[in-house]
Formats: structure tokens, C-alpha cells, sequence
């Protein structure tokens, strides 16, 4: 491969791909036999179709649930609150007095006010009691019934005050999301029978080909047929260089072609493409719940009907034996303003809604909310050495024979292992050119030691020095770094073959700076003999190594931290996402590098780092630091500042007006201070 074409998010040429000339280009089958106006007319029937078919109704439902409650704010939504403000501040200084004075107050109140009493009786049609806008209205009432005209217009106005900073943060939230959401490809360009047809990606099959015009988005994965171009990944990885691509190499959905036109067979189909998957996980993180939102969610459950109680009894109990009506109707109201979490409620998912979009914008992809907590929370970092701390890309540095020729036994070698895809069997392959026939050739994989395979007659061992242990072959000890390949023909000790891997460029400075932010401890998990890894893993300062693992090995070792870990920490692993699944599963938190080019971390991990820049591990955990902060601030304040105006009302320091405008203010720098966590970062 030609150093000029780097492989970045993209697989190198495939041999078992097929090259489609111009002249033979392939046809949808679908398509070849129906006239284009009915085909085009059924595509425009399909397109139409806003949601997809495979969406269930009752998500459906409540996404448009969501889109009435967080509406784009309208010129309405603060020209009244204006005009309120306005027309009180006139009656304010009008010399009412008696009846006359209440009655004037009534309409400043109700123009504030009129949604807010609608939206609560809307509420308790909908047979929700404990509602913000209930409350509000009832404190407000509440006040303007003893005379409290400040007070109770005060009350509406704030309402609809955070109600205004609520949908500017809640659109700002969205946008991130919406950047994410233009990745989605709005049409394809198929090559048909009756020429090129501009069609919705989901009505693609598998083996058609497609044609990108520069500037225009990807929109299915495949393979390129023809063309050579440049290819641009950041929509996906985030900031990246574009990568240059050429016939064979493999291209993602997603991805912006910058410089040529480039026909690709799709290799899969619209709803299994790398930008679908991306869509659906980014649509579903906030059904991940965090532990926080549990909290908050049951704190309110109790905190709100208690509080409301409390109201009421203070309200009428009291004045019943002392006569103070005015006093403690006050009294109650405050108790019946502040009985909502409603800071704590909206600023919670906006600060970690604003943390997922800040990573996607980075190209790394937390499946949810949860998963962000965990993140923040993880102080035990597990690694796989292959394909993380090194780049998972082997290459042979020495052959040793014993009573055969060097091209010989590497050709042993390569042929024993030419049905397996573990990053040193490719190594083998490429530095051999005396594989045999592969009819000749059986070979069964142990995971953890090598491989068994019969060439011919003959019965071939090639592994790790465990693999050979367990035969009962004696073998050599290298003299030379590098991991060891053992070869053994019918039970005789053939020599072995040494393969490096290079450490992966950043990686020293991206462990550092994970202990920075804390991570107490790191650990590295690797099959290589303890000789070979022992001086990597005192090269990077890991503080825990394990060698000479099997697969079943890696799992039980991350058992173990987990099972002895204590606190709340957690423990997070990152792999490949190749052949560590179970570990990726039963970790806390399981992170993949270099997920683009890996369709098993979609289901398989919790974090998707898209590219293979290890400096973004650092980063992620940086961000789901500071957003775990954000919530836990916004979270302290808002209960200190709620228990506060609960004593100081029930003992009659705080006024009403008081302690509307402390509840907002409190309301409203928590949506703000949330707003925090979208920021833009840097490695």
C-alpha cells in the first residue's frame, strides 16, 4: 500500500473483493423490472414517511409528547411577561385603594398567569397533583388573597421567567444533538437499469452501487468499486484529517467525500450501517438514566406530597389557636412555592444531555447518561494491551529456525494460520510467500495459546510457549524482545518466529494524564510471556500487569477488581472490541478504541472512542468529570437553598416575594451552570 494512503477509520483493500469495471456495473434487482415512474413514486411515498417503520408506536408518542414540551420559544413567550410587567408597574403607582386596587391587580395577574393556570389545570386533567404549575398557581392565589398583589404577580412572572430560560437551554441542548442528527443521509444516488435514481438510503439493497458526487455524504457503508478521493471522517471521529482512499478500500456511512466522485458497492443495508447505529445510540442515550436522576426522581417523589402536607397544615392548623391568618397563609404559600425539585429536574439531564454532545463532538459516543456516570466515577482503568496501548498491528522481526530453512518455517507457519483474523496470523501471512493450498489444510483455534492445524498428514502447533507446555514440546527461549511464535511439525520443535507491536503514539502521555484527573489505578492485561511485557508495562507506569492471559483469564481478572474494588469507584476496560466482548460486558464501564472500524462495539461496549487516537480516553474522562461536577453543584445548591427557605419560612423569616425570587434564582443558574458542560474541549 502506498504510504500516501493512510488508513484512518478506513480498511485496507480486501483480497476477496470484487473489482466491478465500469462496463460491469451491477443493477438493482428490484428495480430492473419497474418502470421509473413507479419506482420514483413509491420512493417519494416511503420518504414521506417521517419516523422508521420499525419504530414502535408508543415511541412515537412520546417523542411528539416532547417536542410540545420543549417547543421553540415563540415572540409571545416574552412579550407577555413584558407587557405584565409593564401594566403592574402602572397599577403599582395608580392611587387604588380597597376593592377597586384588588380588582386592578387582577389583570396583570392573569395576563402572566393565564398559561401557567391552564397548564395546571391541563395537569390535573392529566391527573398530575404535584405539579410545578400547580404549585406556583397556589402559592400565588395564596398570596394574592391576603393581600400580597406583589407577591402573587411576582410569582407568575419568575414562572414564566425560567420557563423562557428553560427552552433557551433546552434548544441549545438540542442543537448538539440536531449536529449529530445532520449526519443522517438524506438521499443515495443507486446506479439502475434505467440510470442513476436518487432514492431514501433504507430502500438500498445490499450489492448495489451507489454513486458520491464530491461534497455529498456517504450514505450507506461498502466498498469502493471505483475512484480515488479523499475521504472526510470527522462527522464521525470528530476532529480528524481527511483520509485518502482508493479502489477496495472500505468507507463508512456517515463520512463526506471531498474530492472526486467514487462508486461503492454497499455492503450493508441502510438499518445495519455505521451511521444508523450512531443515530439510534445517540437517540436512546437519555433513556439510560444516571443514578443521580434516580435520586433526584425519588427524592421528589416523597419530597414534593410531604412538603405540599406541610403547606396546608401550616396554613390552617396554626391560625385555628392563635388567629394569625395572614401570618401563616404566608407561611404555607412559601412551603407550597418551593415544594417542586424543579431546578434539580431540569438541570440534571440538561447537564449530562450537554455532556454526551460535547464527546460526540470529540468522536467519542457514550451510549447513556448512566454510562457518563460511571465514566466520571471510574478511579480503576483496565487495558488490553493489544490494539490500545499498541497499535494491534504486528510485523515479523526475526525468525529462529531448528533443522529447517527460514522461508520454510514461516511458511509452516502462515499456512497453519491462514484461517485466522488475530492481528500476528495477518502478520504471518504478509512477511510469507510459501503458503500451500488451503485444501490441504485444517486447523482448529485455542483461544489464548495459537493454533492447531493439520497440512496434509502432518500435525502442526502454532502458539505461545504455553501452547507447547501443555503438548509436552520442549522448546528455545528467545534472546531477543519481541512476542515469540513457537512452531512444532509431529511433536518436534521446528523454532520460532518473533513478532513485534508498536506502542501506540500518545500513550504514555494519555495514562499520564488520566492520573491526573485522577485515576488511582491502571492496569494492563495482555497474552504475551511476562518477559515481553514486564518492560512495556514498566514503560508506561502501569500499576498492575498481568500476562500469559486467556481470554477467560482477562474476564475473571476484571472480576476480580470489580468484586474487591469498594467506594464508589468504578472500573472501566478498554479494548478492541475484536475479542474481549465478556470483559467489555461485565466491566463497569466497557470502552472500545477505534470503534468505526468495529461492528461488534456497537453492541458490545458502553463508550465508543470512533477513531484510534488513544489522547480522546483522557479527554472523555475529563468531560464526564466535569459534568458529574456540574450536576452535583447544581444538585447541592438546589437542595441547601430549598431546606434554607423551608426553615426560614416556617419560622416566618422569609417573605414570600423573598423566596420566589431565591427558588428562580436558583432555578435559573442551574439551567445556566448546565450550559457549562457544552463548552468546546481540547486534548
Amino acid at each position: 500500500m502506498s504510504k500516501d494512503f493512510v488508513n484512518y477509520g478506513m480498511h485496507e483493500p480486501d483480497d476477496d473483493v470484487k473489482i466491478y469495471k465500469p462496463d460491469e456495473r451491477r443493477e438493482a434487482p428490484v428495480l430492473r423490472s419497474a418502470p421509473v415512474e413507479s419506482i420514483e413514486r413509491e420512493y417519494t411515498e416511503k420518504s414521506e414517511q417521517i419516523e422508521s417503520v420499525d419504530r414502535p408506536a408508543q415511541k412515537r408518542t412520546v417523542r411528539r409528547k416532547e417536542v410540545r414540551k420543549y417547543r421553540e420559544l415563540r415572540a409571545g413567550d416574552i412579550a407577555v411577561p413584558l407587557l405584565a410587567a409593564a401594566v403592574f408597574a402602572v397599577l403599582w403607582f395608580l392611587p387604588t385603594t380597597g376593592w377597586l386596587r384588588t380588582l386592578s391587580f387582577l389583570l396583570p395577574y392573569f395576563i402572566a398567569g393565564f398559561d401557567v393556570i391552564l397548564k395546571a389545570l391541563e395537569r390535573i386533567s392529566q391527573k398530575e397533583f404535584f405539579s410545578e404549575a400547580l404549585a406556583c398557581t397556589l402559592a400565588s392565589i395564596a398570596a394574592y388573597a391576603i393581600g400580597q398583589y406583589f407577591a402573587a404577580v411576582l410569582i407568575m412572572l419568575l414562572f414564566r421567567l425560567c420557563h423562557i430560560i428553560e427552552s433557551y437551554a433546552v434548544r441549545r441542548g438540542r442543537k448538539q444533538l440536531s449536529e449529530l442528527l445532520s449526519i443522517r443521509p438524506d438521499s443515495a444516488s443507486v446506479e439502475t437499469a434505467e440510470g442513476v435514481l436518487s432514492v431514501t438510503p433504507d430502500y438500498v439493497n445490499v450489492g448495489d452501487i451507489i454513486l458520491v458526487e464530491p461534497g455529498e455524504r456517504i450514505p450507506l457503508d461498502g466498498v469502493i468499486v471505483e475512484g480515488i478521493s479523499t475521504i472526510d471522517c470527522s462527522p464521525l471521529a470528530g476532529k480528524t484529517e481527511p483520509v485518502a482512499v482508493t479502489t477496495g478500500y472500505r468507507v463508512l456511512s456517515g463520512c463526506i467525500n471531498i474530492t472526486s466522485p467514487l462508486r461503492i458497492r454497499a455492503d450493508r443495508s441502510y438499518a445495519d450501517s455505521t451511521v444508523s447505529k450512531i443515530l439510534r445510540l445517540a437517540e436512546n442515550a437519555p433513556e439510560n438514566k444516571s443514578r443521580q436522576e434516580k435520586l433526584i426522581a425519588a427524592f421528589g417523589k416523597y419530597f414534593t406530597p410531604g412538603v405540599l402536607v406541610l403547606a396546608v397544615l401550616i396554613g390552617l392548623v396554626p391560625p385555628i389557636f392563635n388567629g394569625q391568618w395572614l401570618e401563616y397563609i404566608q407561611r404555607g404559600a412559601v412551603f407550597l412555592l418551593i415544594s417542586c425539585p424543579s431546578s434539580m429536574v431540569l438541570s440534571v439531564p440538561l447537564a449530562y444531555f450537554g455532556g454526551l454532545g460535547s464527546a460526540v463532538e470529540n468522536g467519542v459516543l457514550i451510549k447513556g447518561f448512566d454510562y457518563l456516570e460511571s465514566l466520571a466515577n471510574a478511579d480503576t482503568f483496565v487495558f488490553e494491551k493489544t490494539g490500545t496501548i499498541t497499535e494491534g498491528k504486528f510485523a515479523v522481526t526475526d525468525v529462529v529456525p531448528e533443522g529447517l530453512g527460514e522461508r520454510e518455517l514461516l511458511g509452516i507457519a502462515a499456512t497453519a494460520e491462514m484461517y485466522s483474523q488475530h492481528p500476528i496470523a495477518r502478520a504471518l501471512r504478509q512477511a510469507s510467500s510459501a503458503i500451500v493450498d488451503a485444501k490441504d489444510v485444517r486447523a482448529e483455534d485455542i483461544p489464548g495459546r495459537g493454533v492447531r492445524a493439520y497440512i496434509g498428514s502432518k500435525e502442526v502447533l502454532v502458539g505461545n510457549a504455553a501452547l507447547l507446555e501443555e503438548n509436552g514440546i520442549g522448546y528455545k527461549v528467545p534472546n531477543r524482545s519481541g512476542s515469540a511464535v513457537h512452531v512444532a511439525v509431529d511433536r518436534r520443535y521446528c523454532g520460532h518466529i518473533l513478532v513485534s507491536d508498536r506502542v501506540r503514539r500518545g500513550a504514555f502521555d494519555a495514562l499520564e494524564n488520566m492520573r491526573v484527573q485522577g485515576v488511582t489505578k491502571t492496569v494492563m492485561l495482555t497474552g504475551d510471556v511476562l518477559s515481553v511485557a514486564r518492560p512495556l508495562g514498566s514503560k508506561l507506569n502501569f500499576d498492575m500487569l498481568k500476562a500469559e492471559l486467556r481470554p477467560e483469564d482477562k474476564l475473571a481478572a476484571v472480576d476480580y477488581l470489580i468484586t474487591n474494588k469498594g467506594g464508589i469507584g468504578t472500573v472501566a476496560f478498554v479494548g478492541d472490541g475484536v475479542s474481549d466482548a465478556p470483559v467489555l460486558q461485565r466491566a463497569d464501564v466497557g470502552i472500545v478504541m477505534g470503534a468505526m472500524n468495529c461492528q461488534e462495539a456497537f453492541e458490545n461496549a458502553d463508550v465508543l472512542i470512533m477513531d484510534e487516537n488513544i489522547g480522546k480516553l483522557p479527554l472523555a474522562v475529563k468531560m464526564a468529570r466535569f459534568t458529574h461536577f456540574i450536576v452535583k453543584e447544581n444538585t447541592g445548591l438546589a437542595l441547601i437553598a430549598k431546606f434554607a427557605l423551608l426553615a426560614g419560612s416556617a419560622l416566618g423569616f422569609v417573605p414570600i416575594a423573598a423566596a420566589a425570587v431565591v427558588d428562580s434564582g436558583v432555578v435559573i443558574f442551574s439551567l445556566i451552570n448546565s450550559l457549562r458542560t457544552m463548552k468546546s474541549w481540547k486534548e
